[in-house]
Order: C-alpha cells, then structure tokens, then sequence
C-alpha cells in the first residue's frame, strides 16, 4: 500500500526520501485488525535528496516522481502548476533533462598516448547509456564511454583516444545528451585536462637481493598521469604501493638471476622505456653471528649481526618469537658485512624464561623477500627482566643530597657468556646519576639535585620506575645559631689575622730565599731549553741524509754486522743500537722487519756452525737481532697488549696484590704471610685481626665514608696505602697523592683527633730495636672513623709560596733516574734507621729471627694460579679476539728456517718460538706490569709475579724438570700443574701452525698500519744522533768495511757516508 505523504502523514527533515513505517489498522477505535503479512506503509518525498533533474527521473517508478520544470523541483504530478508540459516523468517518450553540469574530473592529467579512463562526474548526464554514447570528447579527442561504468545522470567513464597528433597541452571536457547542436544540454568542464608526456630518469635503491621484496622508488616527471600503472623489473610486475607527480614506489618481484634487470613503466598506452635505469638483483643476504647471543625478554639490547650481502637490504628488522610474544625490531646497516640490531622483546610471553636463558622459538630477520632468514640456527637466549625493589612501601624515598641511591633486585646481571653487559640508565627527574653495578643493587650517584623527582631506570627495551625521590637540602640554621657562628668566626678571624702577621715577620726571609731558586731554576730552564731547541739546519739535513742511508738494507746490515766484529762493542751497547734503529725506522716497519729476517737468518747459520745446540739460540741477548726481536715484538704487539692481554695481566696484578695484603706484610722487610716466594715468606706465627675502617673522603668530605679493609698490625703508612687504594681506585698511581704527603688523622667523635704516625714519642724501643707504630700499638678499632689530611708544610712549602712547589715539579722528572726505582723506604722516609742513635727498625720480625720453619697458603697459589692460566692461554681467555699476524708471522719464520737447515727435531721448533716470544716479551711483561700500567709495584708483589714469571717459563720449556727434596719451593708449588700447562702450549703452538699462511700482501698492510701508529711516538732525530755516534766511534772499521763489499762499492755507500760525515763535521 502506497500513501502520498501529502494526503494523510508526514514526517520532519528533507534528507530521507522514503521512510517505511509499521502500519496497524484500529476498528471502532479498540480493535486492532490483525497484519500476518507484516505489511508496512512507505512514506516519501519527491524532492528529498533529489535536487536536479536526473536523479529525479531515476526514482523508482512506483512513488510516480517527475520534474516540474516550471518549479526546476522534483514531486508529484498534481504539485507541479499546470499546463501538462511542464512536469517530465521517466516513463514520457524522449526524457531527457536540460543543462547538463560536469563537477569533477579524474584524472585530470593524461598521457597523449591514449588509454587514459576518464571518470566524469556531475549532474544531468543522460538519463541511459544512449544518451551520451557518442557525445564525450576532450577538445578535438574523442573519449569512448564505457557501459558497464556508467551510472545513469551522474558518472561517465571514457577511454581516451591516442592524442600524439593533437598538439593542443590541455583541453575541456565536453559531454552533449543526444544534441551537441542545442546549448542546452551540453556540458563544458571548467577544469581543463593536460596531455602529458611522462618519463623515469632513476631508480633507487638501485640493488635488492634475489629474492625480491625490495621497496624501490622510480622517479621522473609526470608519473601520476592517467588512471593506472604498470611496472615490471625483467619479465614480473613489480608490487605497486603510490605513486605521485615524481615518483612510483612499488616491491620488487624475485629475480630469476644475479645481475642487471630492465626497468619498464606502463602508464595507459603509455609505455615508458629508459635502457639506462635497470636494477641489479643480487646474492640475497646470509646471516653468519650474532653477538652477543642473548638478550633480556624485553629486549632493546644492541647485538653486532656479522653476514654477507647485509647492504642490499635498505629496511632489515630483527624478529623473534617465544610462546605467545612476538616483536620485530630495526636494523642499521653498517656495510655490507655488519649490522646492528636491537634485539626485539619477547615480554608478555606465556611462558617464563629460565636464569640461565631460554631459547626462543623462532629468532631471525626480516630482510625484504628473503624466507631463509626469517628464521636463523642460532643459540640466541633471552634472560629475564632484572626486577627492582620500590624504594619503599609507599614508593617514595626520602635522601639528603649526598647519599647516594641504592637500587636493590635481581637479575641485574643475566647468567651470560661473553664480556657484554647490559647498559643501564637511571634517570632522577630528567637527571641521569652515575652507576655502579652489581649482581644485587644499583648504586646511583648524582649531581646536586633537590626536590622531588621521579626515578626511572631503563636497559634496553626495559623501562621501571620504583618510585619517586625526595631530597631535601641541608637543613637551615636558626637565626641564634647564626649569630653565634658569626660572632665565634669573627673572633676566630681576628686571631688568624694576628698569628699571620707574626707569621709573616717570621717568613720573610724564607721568601727572599725562595725568590732567589725560583729564578735560578728558571735561569736553568731557560738554558736547558735553549740548548735543546738551537739544532742547526745543517746538522737536521745531515741527519736527515744519515736516516735515507739507514733505509739502504746493504748499508743497515754492514754496518751492524762491523759493530759486532769489535770487541769493544759490548751487551750494553748491543741493546743500545736495536733499539735505536727500531726507533728510528718506527715508520718503516716493513722494511725493519725484512732487516730483522736477515739478521735473524744469519744468527741461526753462525749458531749452527759454531755447533752450538740449537735450542741454546735466543736464549741471552748476545746480538743485535736478539733485541730487535724484542723491540720488534713490542712494537707490533702493543695495540693487542693493550686491547685484549692487559686485562688478565692487570688482573693478575691486582689479585696478587690483594691476595698479599690479606695477611701481614714486614714493612721493613717485604716479607709476607701469604707469599709464592720462600724468599719473601714470614716464617714465624703473627696474631692479627682484620679491621674495617670508615675513611672520610679527603676529595669531599660530605661524600659517602668509603670502607676500607685493614689489619690491626699494619703500619701507618700501609694503612695510609690502604686508604689510598680504596679512595682513588681507577687513578693511575703517578696521579693519586703520596702516602709520605698524607697524615692520619683518628677521629673519636667531633673535637677528639689524633695524628698517627710510623714514629712518635709512644714508640717502644726495646735495646737497640725500635719498632714501628701498628693501629695495634694505638689500639684503633674495628668501625673507627680515619681521614687522611695533607701533612702541615714547612716554612720552604707554605701556601703562599705555590711556586716554588710548580717550579720544583718541572724538574722532578730530571732529577729521577731508571735505577732509583720508588721503593717502599724512598715513599716512608720516617722509618728510615736512626744512623745517629744506633737503633735499627723493626715492624713484625727482626733479621735475626727468621726460623727454618717454611709457611705457605694454597689461597695465593689458587688465585695466581687461574690468570696464570688465562696468560697461557690468551685465545681462552679472551674470546673473539684474533692472534697477532706478528706471532703467526714470526712463528712460520721460525719453521721455515728449521726446514731450510733440515731441522726436524719438533723441541728445537718449540724452544725457538719459546725463546723468542715469551722469553723475549711475555716473561718481562708479567715480572714488571709497571712499564705496561701506572701502578706501584711493592717487593712482594715483585718477588710472587717473578715465580708466575718462573712458572710460565717452565710451562713453556721441552725439558723436564726432576724434583727432589732440595728442589726450590716455587718449583715444588706449581708441580702438579706444569704438565697441564705444557699441554695448553703445545696446542697453542700447533694451532698457531695449522692457521693459514698469512700473504705477503695482508703482511704489507699489516706493517704499514702498525707504522701509522708509531710513526711520530719517539723522536726519530733523536735516535739518528745517537746511531750516529756508533758511525763516530767506529767510522774507520765502518769505511774499510764498505769499501771492502763489492754490493757497497756499486752503491756508493762508503762516498755518501763520507758526505754525512763531512756535513756533520761542518756543523759541529
């Protein structure tokens, strides 16, 4: 049933053309007739949502809508005025409505090729497909409507015509409804169509891996033309995203082979060709380590991801998987070879992860196209999140402004191979703070802060905060308190300023005489200076030409092999000359070594012909070689010394310094309780207890009290060395205050202060004995509060006087000499004999009282024992770390010349490499680690590093050693152990040996690197000089000796040494 809204109902609004309604029927105004069929009553508007006159014609015939011309409105017959003519309906012969209206265009750009499917949309446009069939053209290009697109008086869509003869660049759109002759139903676009010519000039990236999958950007001009694209690399369509007026971005398809691939562009009818631009398909990526190998489950650690063909990918996400979690996170490319990751998080996982680490299960990488790689064989483990304690029940935590913040948790320090460890942050308010880590705790220092601040602690993916942070200032003083302070340092004042008057007085000639050095010093400087800098110009050209005659291997050989030949060139002078020559060629090292070969080789010829063993080859220093050798070592090994060896040799040191002063140490003596050296053992029984004192930190005395491990029978000045080591740990020692510069202050509350010292008046003498002051002997104990303050100065020290003390510095590194080492007795001159009163020192025991009673403690052999190991086996230790080329390179040196002399005995081969490495550098390496660190070496630290010294020299050695009761201790220590050392040498040696043969050309690289870095360490002039002295001193021998060489001769070696001469002379 059908109700014209006019007659009997309406409904409000205009945006709704038909509404269907419920119909009910009510007879005599209580029944309601029943509706089985559920009939409903539709009401509708005309006009609603029909504003012209197509989509009023394309009403549904039953609401009977037509166009009142008259009233340009859509409704009903009766509501348009008479006469009949003026209202249209669909179902009259021959509709078609007036004024047509294009609104929209698109594309509004197209190529002249054609092809382009035009949509135009608007208002009129036919009431059917025969309307405007022929009746489409853009200028004088015709546009072929498409039926089964066309939607009746509102869209046309067309194919354009080839336009290529049409030289008109842009047009309207005309579209006519049957008549293009009657004005009134045509329609001219007001936005014009431009025909364009579009092309590519590149392609970037322009390289992707085989397998496909890499987003590629063409670019060019006019790329957005037309209504579709089509992009192909070789024979398969690339992926299309977007494209724009520049540029086409679509994902490269697999490639059937690695090289060079056409890239072709289908705009419509467009096909644009360019042989220049193609795309190269290559290896798709491998994946060949991680490291480190594991992360935390939240992720965001950085791991090194080491392959090949890495720099194809533009976009590599690393992806995991672990039960329910899943994450992928990004990659940097650093070349082709390596790339870094972070690693993504498996957090919110179903399953828990083990301390030790779980696998997840899946990890690998996203790399384009390449389905391989999405899922690696790779021991990858995540470790659980660490867990922080709150700061407290209420998550808020009071501090002052000097103490530090202590983090509480676990898992701070996953269970993980390698050397990586997670990199925390914790922040206060936006402030980060300093950490210190442990297995347990952060402890967080910051700068100064006050307030209330947030704290967040952060490690890769992993984001916490424990809590908020309170810190107050120092409370502020009353105002009686402040009067009292002022009035008590005003007075104080006033006394300062009278004992300084008098103090003055008192000092003056202490100034005229300080005056009178500093200027004498300065006088001296002056001359010193002076004289280093006033080298002649000629003298640097002589030694200049002296250093190229160096450069001449025949010369360089000669003249070593004639110093040599004198009996007057003695040990000392031998070690002189290798290592000046080393010095001064430290920028030719190729060339220094191929010096070094050649001596080398006729060391072993003159040992063998001397029929000397072989294996006594190298063991003295008894050549020129022989120390070259060392040198040549020294230098080439310094940056692996420095990179991977000299953590275990540090620590090494520190645990045998540790290990030592667990027990007592005769300050007197050097003798020790716990000593590898039976030399330096203390054979008698000390009682002794351990103290920890709370040290106030000389740097800052509101900073934290720093513990520090004692015993009850050390001297003041150990204890003093003590303090030092616990307060400026991670100083270099030359940087840190002397001990002998420092007093030790005990504190027993706020007034009571008493200066401790090696010898005072409390000091017991007992006959000729005087021993020195333990914190025994002044009863401190455990717990006690101690300061180190600066010792008071001498009237020639005064603060007043500074410059003397800077002056006096300038000079205190000439006045030091090699052999004056700085010993304990030099660093405590106060427990110096007393030579006038005839009485000797003494700490623990007298020299007198040493027993046969031998004492030792398996503690000190343990821990020598385990870096020990770790110095024997460097690769162990240390792993990732590559060999030297110089060691692999010198050790098949040492095979090849035992081959070329017929030498197949392998012990032969082994001392050779022993005697050469570490003998020569290893050996003085660990006995001295101060020429490697800025450290002290005390004499029992000396005396237990030379028996691991001993001991890694045994290990290292064919022979076999038969111990008896007489056997030194050292011997009988590492007995049992030898033999396992032994055998990790002869592995090392023979892995050394099945490595590859390192080329000639890797070797030059090798050599000209190490030259750059130690081309300007030492003044090579310097050592010219010195080398030329030997020319001085030798120069008639040196000239007979060339003049007698047929290859000298032909050189004209001895005529350009006469030059260097006779300039040398002249400008002396």
């Amino acid at each position: 049933m059908w109700i014209p809204a006019t007659l009997f109902y309406s409904y409000e609004g205009h945006d709704i053309s038909d509404l269907p309604v419920d119909l009910s029927v009510v007879w005599n105004g209580n029944f309601i007739i029943d509706n089985p069929h559920n009939i409903k009553a539709h009401l509708y508007k005309c006009f609603a949502q029909r504003e012209s006159c197509g989509l009023c014609l394309k009403a549904e015939p039953r609401f009977d809508c037509g166009w009142c011309v008259q009233d340009k409105k859509c409704s009903l017959r009766q509501e348009c005025a008479p006469p009949e003519a003026t209202w249209m309906h669909a179902t009259t012969g021959n509709s078609r409505c007036a004024h047509p209206k294009i609104t929209k265009l698109s594309p509004e750009t197209g190529p002249r090729q054609g092809g382009t499917m035009l949509t135009i949309s608007g208002e009129n446009l036919g009431l059917q497909f025969k309307d405007i069939q022929n009746g489409v053209r853009i200028g004088k290009v015709t546009c072929q409507p498409q039926e089964d697109q066309y939607v009746s008086a509102e869209q046309i869509v067309c194919r354009l015509n080839d336009a290529t003869g049409y030289r008109v660049q842009e047009a309207q759109v005309e579209v006519c409804v049957r008549d293009c002759n009657h004005p009134d139903y045509k329609a001219v676009s007001s936005k014009y169509f431009t025909f364009v010519s579009p092309y590519f000039s590149r392609v970037h990236p322009s390289s992707g891996p085989l397998s496909g999958g890499t987003r590629i950007t063409i670019e060019g001009s006019h790329l957005n033309a037309g209504s579709a694209v089509y992009v192909k690399i070789g024979l398969h369509p690339c992926d299309f995203e977007r494209r724009g007026a520049k540029e086409i971005v679509c994902v490269t398809p697999a490639g059937l082979a690695p090289g060079l691939s056409p890239v072709m562009v289908d705009i419509n009818s467009a096909e644009l060709r360019n042989p220049e631009v193609r795309f190269n398909y290559t290896d798709d990526p491998t994946i060949l380590k991680i490291e480190p190998d594991w992360s935390i489950a939240s992720g965001g650690t950085m791991v090194t991801v080491t392959g090949t063909n890495l720099a194809t990918i533009k976009e590599p996400k690393m992806r995991a998987k672990y039960g329910s979690a899943k994450s992928e996170n990004t990659c940097t490319v650093l070349n082709n070879t390596v790339m870094l990751c972070l690693a993504p998080s498996v957090a919110g996982a179903d399953r828990t992860f083990s301390e030790s680490g779980s696998g997840p299960d899946e990890i690998g990488f996203v790399m384009d196209h390449v389905r391989p790689l999405l899922v690696v064989n790779e021991s990858f483990t995540y470790h659980p999140d660490p867990v922080f304690e709150p700061l407290s029940p209420t998550g808020r935590l009071e501090l002052k402004p000097s103490s530090p913040l202590i983090l509480k948790g676990r898992n701070l320090i996953p269970l993980a191979p390698g050397n990586s460890k997670l990199n925390y942050t914790v922040l206060i308010g936006e402030t980060p703070c300093v950490l210190t880590l442990s297995e347990t705790q952060l402890l967080c220092e910051w700068p100064n802060l006050t307030g209330e601040h947030k704290v967040t602690i952060r490690v890769g993916g992993f984001v916490y905060s424990p809590g908020t942070l309170q810190i107050y200032s120092d409370s502020l003083l009353t105002l009686p308190a402040i009067i009292g302070i002022g009035g008590g340092g005003g007075l104080l004042l006033l006394i300062i300023i009278i004992v300084l008057i008098a103090y003055k007085r008192k000092s003056r000639d202490a100034d005229r005489t300080l005056k009178r050095l500093q200027l004498q010093m300065d006088n001296l400087e002056s001359r010193v200076a002076w004289s280093v800098k006033k080298v002649p110009a000629n003298v640097e050209k002589s030694l200049t030409l002296f250093g190229q005659l160096l450069t001449k291997k025949h010369f360089l050989l000669t003249f070593i092999r004639t110093l040599e030949a004198q009996r007057s060139f003695s040990m000392r002078d031998r070690g002189n000359v290798a290592s000046l020559i080393m010095t001064a060629l430290q920028g030719e090292m190729e060339y220094a070594t191929g010096v070094l070969k050649q001596l080398l080789s006729d060391l072993i010829d003159k040992n063998l012909e001397s029929k000397n063993h072989p294996k006594l080859l190298l063991r003295r220093t008894e050549s020129v070689a022989e120390k070259m050798l060392t040198n040549w070592f020294t230098f080439l090994l310094y940056k692996f010394l420095k990179e991977c060896a000299g953590e275990p040799l540090f620590m090494l040191y520190c645990a045998m310094k540790q290990q030592m002063e667990k027990g007592p140490i005769d300050s007197i003596t050097g003798e020790a309780r716990y000593s590898l050296s039976e030399d330096k053992l203390i054979r008698q029984q000390i009682d002794y207890k351990t103290l920890t004192l709370h040290c106030v930190n000389p740097e800052n005395e509101n900073a934290p009290e720093v513990l520090v491990k004692s015993l009850n029978c050390d001297t003041v000045t150990q204890v003093k060395e003590k303090i030092l080591d616990a307060v400026y740990k991670g100083t270099p020692y030359s940087q840190r205050p002397k001990a002998s510069d420092m007093d030790l202050e005990w504190r027993q509350g706020r007034m009571a202060r008493i200066i401790l010292q090696d010898e005072d008046v409390t000091t017991k003498i007992d006959n000729d004995w005087k021993r020195l002051n333990t914190l025994a002997h002044y009863q401190v104990t455990d717990s006690s509060v101690i300061a180190l303050v600066p010792k008071q100065n001498s009237a020639y020290n005064i603060s007043n006087s500074s410059t003397f003390t800077k002056s006096l510095s300038r000079y205190e590194s000439m006045l030091r000499t090699a052999s004056s080492p700085d010993s304990l007795r030099s660093r405590t001159p106060m427990i110096t004999p007393d030579l006038e009163s005839g009485t000797k020192l003494w700490h623990l025991v007298k020299n007198h009282d040493h027993s046969d009673q031998r004492e030792g403690d398996r503690g000190s052999k343990m821990v020598s024992e385990i870096y020990l190991t770790r110095l024997l086996a460097t690769k162990h230790a240390h792993r990732g770390s590559a060999l030297p080329l110089a060691i692999k390179y010198m050790f098949d040196f040492w095979d090849e010349q035992a081959d070329k002399h017929c030498i197949s005995d392998p012990d032969v081969r082994h001392t050779w490499k022993s005697n050469c490495l570490p003998l020569r550098f290893w050996v003085n390496v660990i006995k001295n680690p101060q020429f490697v660190f800025d450290i002290h070496k005390s004499s029992i630290t000396d005396a237990c590093l030379s028996v691991v010294a001993q001991t890694f020299m045994d290990s290292c050695s064919t022979s076999e050693h038969k111990l008896g009761k007489d056997s030194p201790s050292n011997k009988l220590l590492y007995a049992k152990d030898i033999p396992n050392y032994k055998n990790w040498v002869e592995r090392y040696y023979a892995d050394i040996s099945r490595m590859p043969v390192i080329s000639d050309q890797d070797m030059s690289a090798y050599l000209a690197e190490q030259s750059r870095l130690h081309m300007k360490q030492f003044n090579s002039m310097s050592a010219l000089h010195e080398i030329y002295s030997y020319i001085t001193k030798y120069k008639d021998e040196i000239l007979s000796a060339l003049e007698r060489d047929e290859q000298a001769r032909r050189q004209r070696l001895r005529s350009k040494l006469e030059q260097v001469i006779d300039t040398m002379a002249l400008s002396s």
